[in-house]
Protein backbone atom coordinates (compact mmCIF):
# COMPACT_ATOMS: atom_id res chain seq x y z
CA UNK A 1 0.00 0.00 0.00
CA UNK A 2 2.63 2.22 0.75
CA UNK A 3 4.34 1.61 -2.24
CA UNK A 4 1.37 2.18 -4.09
CA UNK A 5 0.98 5.59 -2.65
CA UNK A 6 4.61 6.63 -3.53
CA UNK A 7 4.16 5.71 -7.17
CA UNK A 8 1.19 7.53 -7.44
CA UNK A 9 3.18 10.49 -6.08
CA UNK A 10 6.07 10.29 -8.13
CA UNK A 11 3.58 9.89 -11.15
CA UNK A 12 1.31 12.71 -10.49
CA UNK A 13 3.58 15.69 -12.25
CA UNK A 14 3.39 13.63 -15.44
CA UNK A 15 -0.31 13.24 -14.97
CA UNK A 16 -0.43 16.89 -14.77
CA UNK A 17 1.50 18.24 -17.19
CA UNK A 18 -0.59 15.53 -20.19
CA UNK A 19 -4.10 16.62 -18.65
CA UNK A 20 -2.92 20.45 -19.12
CA UNK A 21 -1.84 19.50 -22.70
CA UNK A 22 -5.38 17.58 -23.47
CA UNK A 23 -7.02 20.17 -21.91
CA UNK A 24 -5.22 23.60 -23.77
CA UNK A 25 -4.57 22.05 -27.21
CA UNK A 26 -8.34 22.42 -28.17
CA UNK A 27 -8.99 25.84 -27.23
CA UNK A 28 -5.94 27.24 -28.13
CA UNK A 29 -5.74 26.27 -31.65
CA UNK A 30 -9.62 27.20 -32.08
CA UNK A 31 -8.38 31.03 -31.77
CA UNK A 32 -4.74 30.43 -33.05
CA UNK A 33 -5.66 29.56 -36.61
CA UNK A 34 -7.54 32.51 -37.29
CA UNK A 35 -4.57 35.18 -38.28
CA UNK A 36 -3.20 31.92 -40.08
CA UNK A 37 -6.30 32.07 -42.73
CA UNK A 38 -5.48 35.15 -45.10
CA UNK A 39 -1.84 33.70 -45.96
CA UNK A 40 -3.18 30.05 -46.09
CA UNK A 41 -5.92 31.14 -48.36
CA UNK A 42 -3.64 32.85 -50.70
CA UNK A 43 -1.68 30.22 -50.50
CA UNK A 44 -3.99 27.67 -52.07
CA UNK A 45 -6.11 30.71 -54.20
CA UNK A 46 -9.24 29.38 -52.07
CA UNK A 47 -12.10 31.40 -52.03
CA UNK A 48 -13.38 32.96 -48.20
CA UNK A 49 -16.06 30.91 -47.82
CA UNK A 50 -13.75 27.75 -48.36
CA UNK A 51 -11.25 29.17 -46.03
CA UNK A 52 -13.34 29.52 -42.96
CA UNK A 53 -14.26 25.27 -42.74
CA UNK A 54 -10.93 25.47 -41.28
CA UNK A 55 -12.31 27.40 -39.17
CA UNK A 56 -16.23 26.60 -38.49
CA UNK A 57 -15.33 22.46 -39.13
CA UNK A 58 -13.13 22.23 -36.58
CA UNK A 59 -15.68 24.29 -33.85
CA UNK A 60 -18.43 21.61 -35.12
CA UNK A 61 -17.07 18.73 -34.68
CA UNK A 62 -15.33 20.05 -31.30
CA UNK A 63 -19.09 20.64 -30.53
CA UNK A 64 -20.44 17.18 -31.52
CA UNK A 65 -17.43 14.49 -30.77
CA UNK A 66 -16.55 15.05 -26.95
CA UNK A 67 -19.56 13.39 -25.63
CA UNK A 68 -18.78 10.27 -27.65
CA UNK A 69 -15.39 10.28 -26.96
CA UNK A 70 -16.15 10.54 -23.10
CA UNK A 71 -18.43 7.83 -23.57
CA UNK A 72 -16.19 5.82 -25.11
CA UNK A 73 -13.24 6.21 -22.71
CA UNK A 74 -15.73 5.59 -20.06
CA UNK A 75 -16.37 1.86 -21.55
CA UNK A 76 -13.10 0.79 -22.62
CA UNK A 77 -10.14 2.86 -20.80
CA UNK A 78 -9.31 6.60 -20.43
CA UNK A 79 -5.76 6.03 -20.43
CA UNK A 80 -5.87 4.49 -24.06
CA UNK A 81 -7.89 7.29 -25.61
CA UNK A 82 -6.30 10.58 -23.80
CA UNK A 83 -3.15 8.97 -25.65
CA UNK A 84 -5.14 8.03 -28.57
CA UNK A 85 -6.59 11.49 -28.92
CA UNK A 86 -3.42 13.33 -28.40
CA UNK A 87 -1.98 11.14 -31.03
CA UNK A 88 -4.38 12.01 -33.48
CA UNK A 89 -4.24 15.66 -32.42
CA UNK A 90 -0.41 15.85 -33.21
CA UNK A 91 -0.47 13.88 -36.59
CA UNK A 92 -3.49 16.40 -37.55
CA UNK A 93 -1.11 19.20 -36.74
CA UNK A 94 2.19 17.26 -38.26
CA UNK A 95 0.50 17.08 -41.32
CA UNK A 96 -1.05 20.23 -41.55
CA UNK A 97 2.34 21.66 -41.46
CA UNK A 98 2.57 19.77 -44.92
CA UNK A 99 -0.24 20.15 -46.21
CA UNK A 100 -0.47 20.46 -50.41
CA UNK A 101 -4.02 22.13 -50.76
CA UNK A 102 -6.92 23.46 -49.28
CA UNK A 103 -8.81 20.28 -48.88
CA UNK A 104 -6.06 17.76 -47.18
CA UNK A 105 -5.68 20.79 -44.91
CA UNK A 106 -9.75 21.28 -43.80
CA UNK A 107 -8.92 17.57 -43.28
CA UNK A 108 -6.01 18.23 -40.73
CA UNK A 109 -8.34 20.33 -38.79
CA UNK A 110 -11.15 17.54 -38.42
CA UNK A 111 -7.92 15.03 -37.24
CA UNK A 112 -7.04 17.99 -34.63
CA UNK A 113 -10.88 18.34 -33.64
CA UNK A 114 -11.51 14.55 -33.54
CA UNK A 115 -7.74 13.99 -31.55
CA UNK A 116 -8.92 16.97 -28.87
CA UNK A 117 -12.59 15.38 -28.57
CA UNK A 118 -11.06 12.32 -27.40
CA UNK A 119 -8.47 13.71 -25.14
CA UNK A 120 -10.50 16.61 -23.88
CA UNK A 121 -13.32 14.59 -21.67
CA UNK A 122 -10.57 11.82 -20.57
CA UNK A 123 -8.26 14.15 -18.84
CA UNK A 124 -10.97 15.35 -16.97
CA UNK A 125 -12.18 12.24 -15.73
CA UNK A 126 -8.95 11.14 -14.85
CA UNK A 127 -8.28 14.24 -13.20
CA UNK A 128 -11.71 13.66 -10.61
CA UNK A 129 -10.22 10.17 -10.49
CA UNK A 130 -6.81 11.34 -9.10
CA UNK A 131 -6.82 14.62 -6.88
CA UNK A 132 -9.06 14.09 -3.54
CA UNK A 133 -12.51 15.57 -2.70
CA UNK A 134 -11.06 18.28 -0.79
CA UNK A 135 -9.03 19.38 -3.07
CA UNK A 136 -10.78 18.57 -6.83
CA UNK A 137 -12.18 22.44 -7.09
CA UNK A 138 -8.21 23.92 -7.03
CA UNK A 139 -7.30 21.28 -9.80
CA UNK A 140 -10.02 21.95 -12.31
CA UNK A 141 -9.65 25.72 -11.11
CA UNK A 142 -5.76 25.47 -12.68
CA UNK A 143 -7.26 23.41 -15.47
CA UNK A 144 -9.76 26.45 -16.17
CA UNK A 145 -6.87 29.02 -15.68
CA UNK A 146 -5.00 27.07 -18.37
CA UNK A 147 -7.76 26.77 -20.44
CA UNK A 148 -8.39 30.71 -20.62
CA UNK A 149 -4.93 31.71 -20.80
CA UNK A 150 -4.42 29.28 -24.08
CA UNK A 151 -7.76 31.10 -25.78
CA UNK A 152 -6.39 34.03 -25.10
CA UNK A 153 -2.63 33.32 -26.36
CA UNK A 154 -3.98 31.90 -29.59
CA UNK A 155 -4.40 34.85 -31.72
CA UNK A 156 -0.91 36.61 -30.28
CA UNK A 157 1.18 33.78 -30.63
CA UNK A 158 -0.44 33.03 -34.33
CA UNK A 159 0.08 36.33 -35.21
CA UNK A 160 4.13 35.82 -34.12
CA UNK A 161 4.35 32.21 -35.91
CA UNK A 162 2.93 33.49 -38.69
CA UNK A 163 4.89 36.90 -39.22
CA UNK A 164 8.14 34.98 -38.75
CA UNK A 165 8.02 31.84 -40.13
CA UNK A 166 4.60 31.49 -41.84
CA UNK A 167 0.90 30.14 -40.90
CA UNK A 168 2.54 26.82 -41.77
CA UNK A 169 4.59 26.71 -38.22
CA UNK A 170 0.36 27.38 -36.75
CA UNK A 171 0.19 23.29 -36.53
CA UNK A 172 3.90 22.63 -36.17
CA UNK A 173 4.37 24.17 -32.77
CA UNK A 174 1.80 22.09 -31.61
CA UNK A 175 3.72 18.81 -32.36
CA UNK A 176 6.70 19.05 -29.28
CA UNK A 177 3.89 19.17 -26.49
CA UNK A 178 1.67 16.67 -27.46
CA UNK A 179 4.97 14.20 -28.17
CA UNK A 180 6.29 15.41 -24.89
CA UNK A 181 2.74 14.49 -23.38
CA UNK A 182 1.97 11.12 -24.70
CA UNK A 183 5.78 10.19 -23.37
CA UNK A 184 4.89 11.44 -19.67
CA UNK A 185 1.19 9.72 -20.03
CA UNK A 186 2.55 6.64 -20.70
CA UNK A 187 4.77 6.68 -18.03
CA UNK A 188 2.31 8.27 -15.40
CA UNK A 189 -0.98 7.96 -16.58
CA UNK A 190 -3.21 4.94 -14.48
CA UNK A 191 -3.40 1.65 -16.17
CA UNK A 192 -6.73 1.00 -14.33
CA UNK A 193 -9.46 3.55 -12.58
CA UNK A 194 -8.29 3.57 -8.81
CA UNK A 195 -10.90 1.57 -7.54
CA UNK A 196 -10.90 -1.17 -4.40
CA UNK A 197 -14.11 -2.54 -5.89
CA UNK A 198 -14.12 -6.53 -6.84
CA UNK A 199 -14.83 -6.72 -10.82
CA UNK A 200 -19.10 -7.78 -10.74
CA UNK A 201 -19.06 -4.39 -8.05
CA UNK A 202 -17.44 -2.37 -10.30
CA UNK A 203 -19.65 -3.74 -13.60
CA UNK A 204 -22.86 -2.61 -11.38
CA UNK A 205 -21.04 0.49 -10.70
CA UNK A 206 -20.34 1.44 -14.09
CA UNK A 207 -23.94 -0.05 -14.93
CA UNK A 208 -25.15 2.66 -12.21
CA UNK A 209 -23.11 5.55 -13.37
CA UNK A 210 -24.29 5.76 -16.72
CA UNK A 211 -28.11 5.36 -15.90
CA UNK A 212 -26.91 8.12 -13.40
CA UNK A 213 -25.94 10.18 -16.36
CA UNK A 214 -29.04 9.83 -18.64
CA UNK A 215 -31.06 11.00 -15.18
CA UNK A 216 -29.15 13.84 -12.95
CA UNK A 217 -30.51 16.94 -12.54
CA UNK A 218 -27.26 18.14 -11.23
CA UNK A 219 -25.62 16.93 -14.85
CA UNK A 220 -28.26 18.91 -16.34
CA UNK A 221 -28.13 22.28 -14.22
CA UNK A 222 -24.16 22.09 -14.81
CA UNK A 223 -25.07 21.74 -18.92
CA UNK A 224 -27.68 24.52 -19.14
CA UNK A 225 -25.65 26.91 -17.16
CA UNK A 226 -22.48 26.19 -18.82
CA UNK A 227 -23.56 27.00 -22.22
CA UNK A 228 -25.53 30.12 -21.34
CA UNK A 229 -22.40 31.65 -19.29
CA UNK A 230 -20.38 31.42 -22.67
CA UNK A 231 -23.08 32.15 -24.42
CA UNK A 232 -22.67 35.56 -22.42
CA UNK A 233 -19.20 35.29 -23.14
CA UNK A 234 -19.13 35.21 -26.90
CA UNK A 235 -21.94 37.69 -26.64
CA UNK A 236 -19.50 39.80 -25.33
CA UNK A 237 -16.51 38.51 -27.29
CA UNK A 238 -17.97 40.05 -30.72
CA UNK A 239 -19.61 42.97 -28.92
CA UNK A 240 -16.55 44.59 -27.43
CA UNK A 241 -14.36 45.32 -30.83
CA UNK A 242 -17.72 47.06 -31.79
CA UNK A 243 -18.48 49.25 -29.23
CA UNK A 244 -14.71 50.91 -29.88
CA UNK A 245 -14.98 53.26 -32.55
CA UNK A 246 -11.60 54.86 -32.55
CA UNK A 247 -8.99 54.49 -35.17
CA UNK A 248 -7.18 52.80 -32.28
CA UNK A 249 -10.18 50.24 -31.47
CA UNK A 250 -8.51 46.77 -32.50
CA UNK A 251 -5.58 47.33 -30.13
CA UNK A 252 -8.13 48.44 -27.29
CA UNK A 253 -10.24 46.05 -28.02
CA UNK A 254 -7.66 43.54 -27.63
CA UNK A 255 -6.62 44.40 -24.36
CA UNK A 256 -9.53 44.62 -23.10
CA UNK A 257 -11.03 41.12 -24.18
CA UNK A 258 -7.27 40.00 -22.70
CA UNK A 259 -8.15 41.33 -20.03
CA UNK A 260 -11.56 39.79 -19.51
CA UNK A 261 -9.58 36.01 -19.74
CA UNK A 262 -6.74 37.07 -18.06
CA UNK A 263 -8.92 37.50 -14.54
CA UNK A 264 -11.10 34.65 -15.36
CA UNK A 265 -7.22 32.75 -15.41
CA UNK A 266 -6.53 34.73 -12.28
CA UNK A 267 -10.11 33.89 -10.66
CA UNK A 268 -10.54 30.13 -11.67
CA UNK A 269 -7.96 28.44 -8.89
CA UNK A 270 -8.88 30.97 -6.37
CA UNK A 271 -12.68 29.93 -7.23
CA UNK A 272 -11.49 26.29 -6.74
CA UNK A 273 -10.48 26.42 -3.44
CA UNK A 274 -13.16 28.05 -2.17
CA UNK A 275 -15.40 25.71 -3.62
CA UNK A 276 -13.56 22.76 -2.05
CA UNK A 277 -14.70 25.14 1.16
CA UNK A 278 -17.83 26.05 1.05
CA UNK A 279 -19.58 23.74 -2.23
CA UNK A 280 -19.64 24.26 -5.80
CA UNK A 281 -23.18 25.81 -5.90
CA UNK A 282 -22.25 28.65 -3.83
CA UNK A 283 -19.52 29.47 -5.78
CA UNK A 284 -21.24 28.96 -9.31
CA UNK A 285 -24.22 31.21 -8.37
CA UNK A 286 -22.14 34.34 -7.00
CA UNK A 287 -19.48 34.02 -9.51
CA UNK A 288 -22.38 34.16 -12.09
CA UNK A 289 -24.33 36.92 -10.69
CA UNK A 290 -20.88 38.64 -10.96
CA UNK A 291 -20.50 37.71 -14.38
CA UNK A 292 -24.34 39.62 -14.98
CA UNK A 293 -22.96 42.57 -12.90
CA UNK A 294 -19.80 43.42 -14.95
CA UNK A 295 -21.81 43.12 -18.43
CA UNK A 296 -24.65 45.33 -16.93
CA UNK A 297 -23.01 48.66 -17.81
CA UNK A 298 -22.27 48.67 -21.66
CA UNK A 299 -26.09 46.88 -21.72
CA UNK A 300 -27.03 50.52 -20.03
CA UNK A 301 -24.46 52.74 -21.84
CA UNK A 302 -23.59 50.73 -24.96
CA UNK A 303 -21.06 52.53 -27.24
CA UNK A 304 -21.90 55.98 -24.91
CA UNK A 305 -19.90 53.86 -22.26
CA UNK A 306 -16.13 55.35 -21.42
CA UNK A 307 -13.73 53.35 -22.21
CA UNK A 308 -12.39 52.98 -18.34
CA UNK A 309 -15.75 51.93 -17.21
CA UNK A 310 -15.72 49.11 -20.36
CA UNK A 311 -12.36 48.09 -19.02
CA UNK A 312 -13.80 47.82 -15.20
CA UNK A 313 -16.87 45.98 -16.04
CA UNK A 314 -15.07 43.60 -18.07
CA UNK A 315 -12.57 43.20 -15.88
CA UNK A 316 -15.53 42.09 -13.21
CA UNK A 317 -17.12 40.05 -15.57
CA UNK A 318 -13.96 37.92 -15.88
CA UNK A 319 -13.46 37.43 -12.34
CA UNK A 320 -17.08 36.21 -12.50
CA UNK A 321 -16.57 34.23 -15.46
CA UNK A 322 -13.20 32.50 -13.84
CA UNK A 323 -15.15 31.62 -10.78
CA UNK A 324 -18.44 29.96 -11.96
CA UNK A 325 -16.84 28.29 -14.94
CA UNK A 326 -14.87 25.89 -12.40
CA UNK A 327 -17.33 25.82 -10.17
CA UNK A 328 -19.74 24.54 -12.76
CA UNK A 329 -17.49 22.05 -14.49
CA UNK A 330 -16.02 20.25 -11.67
CA UNK A 331 -20.11 20.02 -9.64
CA UNK A 332 -21.49 18.64 -12.89
CA UNK A 333 -19.08 16.00 -13.50
CA UNK A 334 -19.51 15.07 -9.77
CA UNK A 335 -23.28 14.80 -10.00
CA UNK A 336 -22.80 11.26 -12.00
CA UNK A 337 -20.58 8.10 -10.48
CA UNK A 338 -16.89 8.29 -11.57
CA UNK A 339 -17.95 5.61 -14.39
CA UNK A 340 -19.20 8.35 -16.19
CA UNK A 341 -16.99 10.99 -15.60
CA UNK A 342 -15.53 11.09 -19.44
CA UNK A 343 -19.44 11.10 -20.78
CA UNK A 344 -19.88 13.57 -18.54
CA UNK A 345 -17.03 16.43 -19.05
CA UNK A 346 -17.53 15.67 -22.85
CA UNK A 347 -21.05 16.70 -22.30
CA UNK A 348 -20.15 19.96 -20.80
CA UNK A 349 -17.71 20.78 -23.48
CA UNK A 350 -20.45 20.48 -26.31
CA UNK A 351 -22.53 22.30 -24.46
CA UNK A 352 -19.54 24.96 -23.95
CA UNK A 353 -19.46 24.89 -27.25
CA UNK A 354 -22.95 25.72 -28.66
CA UNK A 355 -23.61 28.07 -26.26
CA UNK A 356 -20.52 29.76 -28.21
CA UNK A 357 -22.03 29.51 -31.02
CA UNK A 358 -24.94 31.15 -30.37
CA UNK A 359 -23.69 34.26 -28.79
CA UNK A 360 -20.98 34.68 -31.83
CA UNK A 361 -24.57 34.75 -33.81
CA UNK A 362 -26.60 37.06 -32.15
CA UNK A 363 -25.30 40.20 -33.41
CA UNK A 364 -27.21 40.34 -36.63
CA UNK A 365 -30.53 39.49 -34.63
CA UNK A 366 -29.99 42.44 -32.29
CA UNK A 367 -29.43 44.36 -35.15
CA UNK A 368 -32.86 43.40 -36.96
CA UNK A 369 -35.00 43.77 -33.25
CA UNK A 370 -33.03 46.72 -31.93
CA UNK A 371 -31.72 48.56 -34.67
CA UNK A 372 -31.07 52.09 -32.92
CA UNK A 373 -29.00 50.74 -29.98
CA UNK A 374 -28.25 47.03 -30.97
CA UNK A 375 -24.81 46.32 -28.84
CA UNK A 376 -27.48 47.19 -25.52
CA UNK A 377 -29.64 44.66 -26.66
CA UNK A 378 -26.52 42.57 -27.66
CA UNK A 379 -24.65 42.86 -23.97
CA UNK A 380 -28.25 43.09 -22.41
CA UNK A 381 -29.02 39.43 -23.58
CA UNK A 382 -25.53 38.58 -22.08
CA UNK A 383 -26.75 39.40 -18.70
CA UNK A 384 -29.98 37.83 -19.15
CA UNK A 385 -28.29 34.62 -20.11
CA UNK A 386 -26.07 35.14 -17.10
CA UNK A 387 -28.73 35.59 -14.65
CA UNK A 388 -30.58 32.03 -16.36
CA UNK A 389 -27.42 30.47 -16.14
CA UNK A 390 -27.64 31.65 -12.19
CA UNK A 391 -30.92 30.34 -11.68
CA UNK A 392 -30.18 27.18 -13.41
CA UNK A 393 -26.56 26.64 -11.46
CA UNK A 394 -28.31 26.50 -7.79
CA UNK A 395 -29.13 22.75 -8.80
CA UNK A 396 -25.78 22.19 -8.36
CA UNK A 397 -24.69 20.02 -5.47
CA UNK A 398 -24.33 21.94 -2.35
CA UNK A 399 -21.00 21.83 0.12
CA UNK A 400 -19.92 18.53 1.81
CA UNK A 401 -20.71 17.59 5.27
CA UNK A 402 -17.85 19.43 7.56
CA UNK A 403 -18.36 15.62 9.61
CA UNK A 404 -17.25 13.56 6.68
CA UNK A 405 -14.86 10.98 7.21
CA UNK A 406 -14.61 9.78 3.87
CA UNK A 407 -11.18 7.62 3.46
CA UNK A 408 -8.62 9.04 0.41
CA UNK A 409 -10.05 6.42 -1.83
CA UNK A 410 -13.55 7.08 -1.23
CA UNK A 411 -12.99 10.72 -2.16
CA UNK A 412 -11.58 9.55 -5.16
CA UNK A 413 -14.61 8.00 -6.56
CA UNK A 414 -17.35 10.02 -4.78
CA UNK A 415 -19.93 10.71 -7.10
CA UNK A 416 -22.35 11.41 -4.42
CA UNK A 417 -24.56 15.09 -5.02
CA UNK A 418 -24.56 16.31 -1.42
CA UNK A 419 -27.55 18.23 -0.16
Amino acid sequence: MIGQQMHRRNAMPGVVVTVLVATVVSPLNATMIVVALPQARLEFRAGLGASSLLVTGYLVAMAVLPPIGGRLGDRWSRRSLLLAGLAVFGAGALAGAVAPSLAALVACRLAQAAGGALAFPNALAILRERVTLRRRGLGFGFVGAAMALAAAAGPPLGQLLVSHWGWRWVFAVNVPPVAVAIALGWRSLPRVPESSQPAAEASDAARAGRARLRLSSGLAAAALALGLSNLALYAALVGTPLLLTTASGATQSGLLLTALLATAALAAPIAGRVADLRGRRAVAVGGLCVLAAGFLPMAAAGEHLGLRAMAAGLAIAGLGLGASSTAIQVGGIEAVGTAASGAAAGLLGTCRYVGGAAGSSILPLAVVLAPGRPLNALFGVAVVAALLATVASARLAGPAPRTSRLSGRARINSGVEYP
